[in-house]
């Protein structure tokens, strides 16, 4: 299966609405996040994330910062994202 099967398989099985509706939930209640902080709340590895954090940006809901924070698996600085 290539990225766009698997995007599209996301999509019709609602998971991608999901995801991104948690996000969005823990930015209501923490202000702001990274894709990896998100990961770690709801237990699941951080790629499950970080790409529905640009969906959601391009929809207007959430923005990117100038600050970064070390990603505790990588130990790179990545993004903070915030509410809009």
């Amino acid at each position: 299966m290539n990225s766009k099967q698997a995007h599209e398989d996301l999509i019709k099985s609602g998971r991608k609405e999901t995801l991104q509706r948690q996000i969005m939930e823990y930015m209501h209640r923490y202000k702001s996040a990274t894709f990896s902080e998100v990961s770690a709340f709801y237990g699941v590895h951080d790629s499950v994330f970080w790409k529905r954090f640009s969906e959601l940006a391009r929809m207007g809901l959430i923005v990117k910062t100038t600050q970064s924070r070390i990603n505790k698996n990588s130990g790179k600085n990545i993004t903070v994202w915030s509410l809009k």
